[in-house]
């Protein structure tokens, strides 16, 4: 079986090794963090995200307008949004992640598969409010630095970690890296096998939390947001069933009046 995530962590590697995150555009800076527009927010708390493809499915929407797209996404009611920063297997880039910090008054996530400093510092200066970090890139020592090392460097930057786990196991780690979020992914990234039921089994066996949960991947309808949450997640990041969409400041609108 082809363990996708080991591929992807080497791939982030060479990109950083040939600089593509060394000339990252300038964006801006929204006043809240991520946390505490999760916490704020009126209806569902959920973050969109901005992604054309996948390895899982493949193309997911001709490339467009992405600040359109954003626009429209705000207007449906997201509170925060994500930008895929990776140009190969999810044909993102650093530009969109620039423009959209610099004109929606929402946090602005960037979301990689993210294995140096260089990344959150490439994050930082173009204006996103907080990073996701995947716990099984260091667990199973895919990366040259140490989790901490990248956790302390957004400390430092003013960025926020939402540092995400696939399994019981794996989430029970999270804590001793004191991020600001904690995230369950739906989808297994070795395997890119999907299962919505994971959120609540690590629920289930973790017992109360000490941070604000997001769970991430598979959600489609009003109903997995439902499900999701009375599983004990607190914030939902939906990106392929929105992007797919025709209308999608509906389609948003509709997840967060779950």
């Amino acid at each position: 079986m082809v363990d996708y995530i080991a591929g992807l962590a080497l791939k982030a590697g060479a990109r950083v090794g040939r600089g593509y995150y060394d000339n990252v555009r300038r964006g801006g800076h929204p006043s809240k963090g991520l946390t505490e527009t999760i916490q704020k927010v009126q209806g569902m708390p959920v973050i969109t995200e901005v992604k054309f493809a996948s390895p899982s499915a493949g193309k997911i929407r001709e490339h467009g307008d992405p600040l359109r797209i954003a626009r429209a996404m705000l207007k449906g009611g997201a509170c925060a949004i994500s930008v895929l920063t990776d140009p190969e297997d999810f044909q993102g880039n650093l530009d969109i992640l620039a423009l959209l910090s610099r004109e929606v008054d929402v946090p602005v996530v960037m979301k990689d598969i993210i294995v140096s400093p260089v990344q959150i510092q490439a994050a930082a200066k173009a204006g996103a409010k907080a990073v996701v970090l995947i716990s099984e890139l260091f667990s199973r020592r895919l990366t040259e630095e140490p989790l901490d090392k990248l956790v302390r460097e957004a400390g430092r930057l003013g960025v926020e970690v939402l540092l995400e786990a696939n399994s019981p196991e794996e989430f029970r780690k999270l804590p001793e890296y004191k991020p600001d979020l904690y995230g369950i992914n739906n989808r297994n990234l070795s395997t890119f096998q999907l299962d919505m039921s994971t959120t609540e089994r690590v629920l289930a066996t973790n017992g109360d939390v000490d941070r604000t949960v997001v769970s991430e991947s598979g959600i489609e309808n009003p109903r997995d947001i439902v499900r999701l949450r009375n599983a004990g997640a607190e914030a939902f990041l939906v990106g392929t069933s929105i992007m797919k969409s025709s209308d999608v400041e509906s389609k948003v609108r509709e997840l967060v009046n779950a």
